[in-house]
């Protein structure tokens, strides 16, 4: 996913440790304050990157996960009853703290992230949740664990004891290895929730929506077999397959420069559209995919993307487009002419990049007045 800011990347928890003291020796003023923390996530217009900062507004350093890849979006469109809710696939969301994401905020300090909520709220078949007068909710963290229990005679939803992981913790005492897997923790953080205005129209008037429908009734299918965890864009590849759902021979004239790739970055959506010649294939070029028959392929996403598409390091969703407009007539062939979307996206992962993973700054509000805690 993208860059996330030090500083002002995701939460710090505050809590003022007592050292030198037993715990049964302590006065109350000695005892930890409870976490103050604030998430904020700010909409700015379909045509600009949202913005996310968590805030230390304690008195004492915290310990954060400042993994972006933890932020989720409860969402709860006007015509639904029941929410739904928005995060990476879930072999992309960690089950566990990635050290490498762990930050030491300070009162005052946080961090903040620019990204593209649609990395979160996805689909090949256009923009459905994140449409005007829905009602987002972001969270970040480890969904807390419920268990349900009877009271008086009612059922109620209570929350147990929380075990690891958590996504903040207090500052450990010095001398001590900075760990998320202690009690005390946070597991999860949650913004107050804002509506969608008018101009969110424009996100699901798509033409992946007709890309959808013919998707529906094509005999064929493609599907992105995978990704790749590549080191830096140059060897960021994705594997795909045209498959023959149907119960006939197919025809297709197929090569990789007809599929375009729609990428959503942790900024916004970017379109690889190789131009292909113009060059009237001949008879070999066609192939005959029999029920069940496939072609797969591997493209190497730097010769058929924009530079810089892959440039920084994170998580990348890639969808393909299959456009097959030659039927093959000069050669008395009835191949197959239309338009195949993937269902499902690749994840490519790029481990570095121009810019770092995370970048620690002060913010501009990097001390919290009294008033405001």
């Amino acid at each position: 996913m993208g860059m996330l800011r030090h500083a002002v990347p995701f939460a710090a928890l505050a809590l003022a440790w007592t050292t030198g003291a037993r715990a049964e020796d302590q006065k109350p003023e000695d005892k930890p304050s409870p976490p103050n923390l604030t998430l904020r996530v700010s909409e700015r217009g379909p045509g600009r990157p949202w913005s996310l900062s968590i805030e230390n507004r304690g008195s004492a350093p915290a310990l954060l996960a400042a993994d972006p890849r933890l932020l989720s979006l409860d969402v709860r469109v006007p015509s639904k009853k029941q929410k739904e809710t928005c995060r990476l696939p879930s072999e992309l969301f960690p089950s566990r703290v990635d050290k490498r994401t762990l930050v030491m905020l300070e009162p005052g300090e946080g961090v903040e992230q620019e990204f593209d909520p649609r990395l979160f709220c996805f689909s090949a078949g256009g923009q459905w949740l994140l449409v005007p007068g829905s009602l987002v909710t972001p969270r970040f963290g480890f969904p807390e664990k419920k268990k349900t229990g009877w009271r008086n005679g009612k059922r109620v939803e209570e929350t147990p004891k929380q075990e690891p992981p958590f996504a903040v913790l207090p500052a450990p005492d010095k001398g001590k290895s900075k760990s998320l897997d202690e009690d005390g923790g946070v597991k999860e953080l949650t913004a107050t929730p804002f509506a969608l205005k008018s101009e969110y129209a424009e996100w699901s008037r798509t033409r992946i929506e007709a890309d959808r429908k013919a998707a529906d009734e094509s005999p064929l299918v493609i599907r992105m077999v995978q990704g790749s965890d590549a080191q830096a864009e140059r060897s960021a590849t994705v594997q795909l397959t045209l498959r023959n759902r149907s119960k006939r021979s197919e025809t297709v004239y197929f090569r990789r420069e007809l599929v375009s790739f729609e990428v959503m970055r942790p900024d916004g959506l970017v379109t690889c559209d190789p131009e292909p010649d113009q060059r009237a294939p001949d008879r070999q070029a066609f192939a005959k995919l029999g029920p069940g028959g496939s072609i797969t392929v591997v493209s190497r996403l730097i010769e058929l993307c924009p530079t810089g598409t892959f440039g920084s390091p994170g998580l990348y969703l890639v969808h393909a487009r299959y456009d097959a407009t030659d039927s093959g007539d000069d050669y008395g062939l009835d191949a197959f002419v239309g338009r195949v979307v993937s269902r499902t996206p690749a994840t490519v992962r790029i481990r570095t990049g121009e810019q770092p993973f995370l970048q620690k700054k002060t913010l501009s509000h990097a001390k919290v007045s009294e008033k405001r805690r």
